[in-house]
């Protein structure tokens, strides 16, 4: 048997509050009893999402990172860019080898977007919006469903 991670954690959080806070006489107990079946909803819908959002995030900022290559005129940027852009594949699917990937990449971007909001042009000024754009997708793309699903 292989357990549906996701169902699990939503059965468990559901629990909790239909079976179990109804037992609950201290409203501290009962604030903790909330407040722990929201976030095994948070972690199942996460656990459920997190490698193909990284995956998608992943390809997105390294495509951005690759365009900018051409704006940027710090060759050790330009060096970073090239490293990080070498590979376009994945090659661990693991969420905690995307994450690491993720974090490199997104620290990479918030350099070279320091430079591009600096640089002068149109090709720049174009960029910025296409890396505001890919800010505030990777917002929405991390949105969570409130309440149990």
């Amino acid at each position: 048997m292989r357990p549906d991670t996701p169902k699990v954690l939503f059965g468990i959080a559901g629990q909790l509050l239909v079976q179990i806070m109804p037992e609950v006489r201290t409203p501290i107990a009962g604030q903790t009893l909330t407040l722990s079946a929201a976030l095994l909803s948070m972690v199942a819908q996460e656990f459920d999402r997190a490698a193909s959002r990284l995956v998608e995030e992943n390809r997105a900022v390294r495509t951005l990172l690759a365009d900018a290559r051409g704006v940027v005129g710090e060759p050790s940027l330009r060096s970073r860019i090239d490293a990080e852009t070498a590979d376009l594949q994945e090659h661990d699917f693991r969420v905690s080898a995307l994450q690491a990937v993720n974090d490199r990449l997104r620290t990479l971007l918030t350099d070279v977007h320091a430079e591009i909001e600096a640089t002068p042009g149109d090709v720049a000024a174009n960029l910025n919006e296409r890396i505001w754009d890919e800010l505030k997708e990777s917002t929405r793309r991390r949105h969570l469903a409130s309440g149990l699903a």
